[in-house]
């Protein structure tokens, strides 16, 4: 019988009272083990487990933690407010431009001149020998004088209560009172120390307002972007544009920012005058000028004009039928000093014999080709200011329509210069409803004949552009040939049409033709001389010489060549044939009309081919 002894629990066993079995069931005494207990403790495979558990939980945790602290870092910047400024800001529209460019006064806002020509006014003068601004606008030119209380607007004299100003060696101005010639408005924001200026013209912002009570207008068009304020729900916003998601937006505080669309909504426009579009918003225009303004009344396009070449003027019973021509230009004003003094041929019976026959007459200005006189013009506001002045009184005193000006040679250091005279002539000439014309040369390089032009310039700024499309082959030139020839010009007429609009561009054609004398000398070499010709003068000669002419198809013009006691004479005929031509690049390009040196010199034939072929535009 086996025993069974009493199973207490683990802990009160005596393990020596007790005696184990070898595997063959047998005792052993005196070499006892313990027994296996009756509860088994954790298995290694447990244990793995549970600590497998355990890392698990931590692992998530500190994941729990990164991402917590991930999104934290993420849209920390978005709690964050910036400064806006320390020095007073300057914004324009909705655009922060930056500090330090503007000193509000108690009265007065000066603005530092790099912000006004980059963002309101790039064709600002300032003529640093005589302390002048040039401001000039449409219809207006202002001088004002460094650290004076007197300007001149219109060349008439005006008191001033904020002049002009040097500050620490930097040129300001006098903004509350040039708004109104600039048309625009300026405010300054005390509390943010901010300086606005607006431009409604341009309609480029509209009203709106705040619909969110927790609206912050941020650094940049993203939600975790620092934030510049916080809105009030109600507070007015002014939006320069519109669109799904991010817009950029001007504060009742001046402070411009990024706020999504969600957080506003558009009430109307910034500017009451702005008709509705169809879009809610107002189209694009230019605001009403309270000048009083008499606007150039223009020839019918395509039209013709003709220069007069007036050093004695011609007796009006002997000019005849000038067929469909609408501008007489003659070479009346002629720059006498570079002071802006004018030596004057005008004549009053030739005004009225032209107005008469309903023709504009184009009073021209001329530097009579000297380089010098007109640098030393250009160079100075108040030489440019004299000679306006003058012009603006001759134009009143003839009664004419317009002013043509041709300066040629020179040098294209004043090309910006000349730009600015037009400009304030331009300016004084549109009040007064003068036409402004200017010539122009062909493009090339030379320094003193074609660099000075800034044609595109010029073409924003004057009612049309002559170009002078001809002495190809001036009087000087070292070789023979044609004065004008077909090709030549088109190419010329391309290049002018990237820089001047057609509409605006006049054809210069020529009524004269060069007889060109070649002379063999002992050494081979060849002296070539030349005159300018009539039409008619040049066929005289022809055919008192019994010579004939054949047609060239490279300059697409009659040519004829002969030899008179030991010289060779050549010329390139201008007649009908290759004025026909001419205009039919005036049709071809859409150009405004035709501009034709110089009268006089033509066969009555010319204004025939001029009025017959000359296409009238279809909006005419």
């Amino acid at each position: 019988m086996v025993n069974i002894p009493y199973r207490a629990p683990y802990r009160n066993i005596h393990f020596s009272s007790l005696h184990s079995c070898n595997s063959s069931g047998s005792s052993t005494a005196g070499n006892e083990t313990p027994p296996t207990s009756p509860v088994d403790p954790p298995s290694p495979s447990s244990r793995k487990d549970t600590l497998k558990n355990f890392r698990i939980i931590i692992i998530l945790l500190l994941l729990f933690l990164a991402i917590t602290l991930g999104i934290g870092i993420y849209l920390y910047p978005s709690f964050l407010q910036v400064d806006w400024g320390e020095d007073t800001v300057l914004v324009i529209g909705n655009q922060r431009i930056g500090e330090g460019l503007v000193e509000p006064e108690e009265r007065e806002i000066y603005l530092h001149v790099d912000p006004l020509k980059e963002h309101l006014d790039p064709r600002f003068f300032w003529d640093e020998e005589e302390n002048t601004a040039v401001i000039t606008t449409e219809d207006r030119i202002i001088h004002m004088e460094s650290e004076k209380n007197t300007a001149k607007v219109n060349l008439e004299p005006m008191k001033l209560e904020f002049p002009l100003r040097e500050i620490e060696g930097e040129l300001y101005l006098p903004m509350l009172f040039l708004s109104s010639y600039y048309g625009i408005e300026i405010e300054h924001h005390p509390k943010t120390d901010t300086v606005v200026i607006d431009r409604p013209e341009e309609h480029a912002a509209y009203q709106a307002e705040v619909t969110s009570s927790n609206a912050y207008l941020r650094e940049g068009p993203h939600f975790r972007k620092p934030y510049l304020e916080s809105l009030k729900k109600g507070s007015l916003l002014w939006v320069e544009q519109k669109k799904d998601g991010w817009n950029l937006v001007r504060s009742e505080s001046g402070i411009t920012g990024y706020l999504h669309d969600i957080d506003f909504t558009v009430t109307g426009t910034y500017y009451p005058d702005a008709e509705e579009g169809g879009d809610g918003y107002p189209p694009a225009g230019d605001m009403p000028s309270d000048a009083d303004k008499q606007p150039a009344t223009s020839p019918e396009h395509p039209l013709t004009m003709v220069w007069e070449f007036a050093q004695l003027n011609p007796d009006v019973e002997d000019i005849g039928d000038l067929g469909p021509t609408q501008v007489v230009s003659p070479t009346w004003f002629h720059l006498a000093d570079g002071e802006g003094n004018l030596r004057n041929l005008a004549d009053p019976e030739y005004v009225d014999w032209a107005h008469e026959r309903g023709y504009q007459v184009w009073g021209l200005v001329t530097n009579d080709f000297e380089p010098e006189r007109t640098a030393e013009l250009l160079a100075s506001s108040s030489h440019r200011k004299t000679l306006i002045r003058k012009l603006l009184a001759k134009a009143s005193l003839y009664n004419l329509d317009g002013l043509n000006i041709d300066f040629e040679n020179f040098h294209y250091d004043y090309r910006d210069e000349f730009t600015q005279f037009m400009r304030e002539l331009s300016a004084l000439c549109q009040k007064e409803g003068l036409v402004l014309s200017v010539d122009v040369t062909m493009i090339s390089n030379s320094a003193y004949y074609s660099r000075g032009y800034d044609r595109a310039s010029l073409a924003e700024i004057v009612d049309y552009v002559a170009l002078m499309a001809y002495d190809e082959h001036w009087a000087a030139s070292p070789v023979a040939g044609s004065v004008s020839s077909l090709p030549w010009v088109e190419r010329g007429l391309r290049r002018v049409l990237k820089e001047v609009p057609p509409e605006q561009l006049l054809l210069g054609v020529p009524f004269y033709t060069r007889l060109w004398e070649i002379k063999e000398k002992e050494d081979g070499e060849q002296e070539v001389s030349s005159r300018a010709l009539s039409m008619e003068g040049i066929e005289q000669i022809l055919k008192d010489r019994e010579v004939e002419t054949e047609w060239d198809d490279k300059t697409k013009q009659y040519f004829a060549s002969y030899e008179e006691d030991g010289k060779t004479y050549q010329v390139w005929l201008e007649n009908e044939a290759s004025m026909e031509k001419r205009i039919e690049l005036v049709n071809e390009y859409g150009l405004a009309g035709v501009a034709a040196w110089r009268r006089g010199f033509e066969r009555s034939e010319i204004w025939e081919v001029i009025g017959e072929k000359l296409k009238k535009h279809p909006d005419s």
